[in-house]
């Protein structure tokens, strides 16, 4: 890890909000979620991993720089927002999926291929990400409640 420098110039994303399917266990948000967020951070690096190191020594990266939202949505709204997904997204945006097929897989490669190999427009989704302009991610998610 690098040393710790001067902090990051500020962060790409304006808005980052994370919306997970209604009824995951806890453990399944959580894994979710983390997964979604690494996504977008490859996306996005100057929002996350700031090199730090505490007052006896011990070096680490920060956490994300921004906020991470996280929402929820029911089946019909989480099919809502998988159609309205397919829009064109702004250049400066970035989205990273969680079909509901990758609970199955634990390999890369093969997660590669299927999501190559698969429409996701009708794919059950466990969670979205969303890093963007602020007005982009509000209209996307809006009316969504947070998680609880």
């Amino acid at each position: 890890m690098p040393e710790p420098s001067a902090p990051l110039a500020a962060a790409v994303p304006e808005k980052v909000v994370i919306v997970l399917a209604a009824g995951l266990g806890a453990g399944q948000a959580a894994n979710a979620a983390a997964c979604l967020a690494a996504g977008l951070v490859a996306r996005h690096p100057n929002w996350a991993g700031q090199a730090l190191r505490d007052a006896d020594g011990m070096l680490s990266s920060a956490i994300s720089h921004l906020p991470i939202i996280v929402l929820t949505a029911d089946e019909a709204r989480m099919a809502q927002l998988r159609e309205r997904l397919s829009l064109p997204m702004p250049d400066d945006a970035g989205m990273t999926l969680f079909p509901a097929y990758a609970r199955e897989i634990h390999e890369a490669a093969e997660y590669w291929a299927r999501h190559r190999q698969t429409s996701h427009r009708d794919q059950p989704l466990l969670g979205v990400g969303l890093a963007g302009p602020r007005r982009w991610v509000n209209a996307l998610t809006g009316s969504l409640p947070m998680l609880r």
